[in-house]
């Protein structure tokens, strides 16, 4: 791990830039949604229109990822993410540049988080793992909560583009960050015959892991979303909302490292995810009708919680499929991860245009249950 030191530096400077991209639209709406006049079901397809091209070409590039290689894939994704957000800066008039900017970005999005990902699960192996992934995890919500704490007051007296020219200006420096820090390794040779293909079980397996991760993430960018005017709406100011609703993802700074010291003991692994994510829903579904004042130790209690399992759900795929397969299984997991990401934010939307936002973090809640269900059905099927 070690030598490694360089690499995870610039594996969280990639995923925080991440979070910052994701988030720009969310920073920016109390001033983006009047200046478009968007409403909440197309304010949520902006959001999740980062994640669409996902649905197109996540399994293609699956099979594809031997030949174009890890690392320049990479940093060709880096560099649609930042050309996305700079797009979407430069709306003027129309939200035409703003959805096709998104798209761009959700281009960038999809080698980023596939490539990536598949190098950190090829790279550590073990209880090494569990620990790797903790840093991959934990920039993608600290991106976030830079960009909810800090940029949704600033847009009020700077204009909505700042979000985005922010997140584009971290997306150059991820973009550094990892050509500095990686290399271009040599590509493994084509596995043997009859090795090739996923068999039924591994597909299977990688259906439940990435339906399992996919409601996760879908709870989280939920929250991070909806959270704010919920509680705009119910008397706090643009500023102490995106403040309290960034907490939830501060407290992965040391959350995120907790849970996975704590998975490295395969006792405690089920324990703790049932618990942890049975208690972060019912919080989550506690927020809207508690006193307002209470909103931030819910959501940062509510984010702990939350954070503690999350290194479990992100290694689900290295159990399910060997190496030589594991950018074609890869393909399916994120398949059915960028079909729920896509397809929440917008659902969230809908709900908020026809009950209020109330509906979305209730929605969120039953998403949380919805990936415990999909990891205790991952696990019977491993133990077969």
């Amino acid at each position: 791990m070690r030598g490694a030191i360089p690499f995870l530096c610039a594996v969280f400077a990639v995923r925080a830039a991440l979070g910052a991209l994701f988030q720009a639209p969310g920073a920016a709406g109390p001033v983006l949604v009047p200046e478009f006049g968007l409403d909440w079901t197309a304010f949520g397809t902006l959001v999740g229109l980062f994640w669409f091209p996902g649905l197109v070409l996540v399994y293609p590039l699956g099979l594809a990822a031997r030949r174009l290689g890890d690392r320049t894939g990479s940093l060709l994704g880096l560099g649609f993410l930042t050309l996305g957000a700079l797009v979407c800066a430069a709306a003027v008039g129309s939200a035409v540049p703003l959805y096709a900017g998104r798209l761009l970005m959700g281009v960038g999005t999809v080698l980023v988080i596939l490539l990536m990902t598949k190098m950190m699960q090829d790279r550590f192996q073990g209880a090494d793992l569990f620990l790797a992934m903790s840093v991959y995890v934990l920039g993608w919500p600290i991106g976030i909560a830079a960009a909810q704490a800090v940029l949704p007051p600033l847009s009020l007296n700077l204009g909505w583009q700042l979000p985005f020219l922010v997140a584009a200006v971290a997306g150059a420096l991820a973009f550094a960050a990892l050509a500095a820090a990686s290399r271009q390794v040599a590509r493994p040779p084509p596995p043997p015959p009859g090795q090739v293909r996923l068999t039924g079980r591994e597909v299977r397996l990688m259906c439940l892991a990435g339906a399992s991760w996919a409601c996760v993430n879908g709870t989280y960018m939920v929250l991070v979303t909806f959270a704010p005017p919920l509680l705009v709406e119910r008397g706090l100011s643009v500023a102490s909302a995106g403040f309290a609703t960034s907490l939830m993802s501060w407290v992965n700074i040391l959350a995120v490292p907790a849970g996975a010291v704590i998975a490295r003991r395969a006792a405690l692994v089920l324990p703790m995810v049932v618990g942890c994510i049975t208690a972060a829903a019912v919080l989550a579904a506690l927020l809207p009708f508690t006193d307002v004042g209470l909103a931030a130790v819910i959501l940062a209690t509510h984010g702990l919680l939350y954070a503690l399992p999350i290194t479990i759900f992100s290694a689900l795929p290295a159990l399910a499929v060997p190496p030589e397969r594991r950018a074609q299984g890869l393909g399916v997991y994120f398949i059915f991860f960028y079909a729920g990401c896509t397809g929440f934010p917008p659902v969230a939307g809908w709900l908020a245009d026809r009950a209020g936002t109330v509906a979305p973090v209730i929605f969120a809640a039953g998403l949380l249950m919805a990936a415990l269900a999909f990891f205790l059905a991952f696990r019977r099927l491993v133990a077969r």
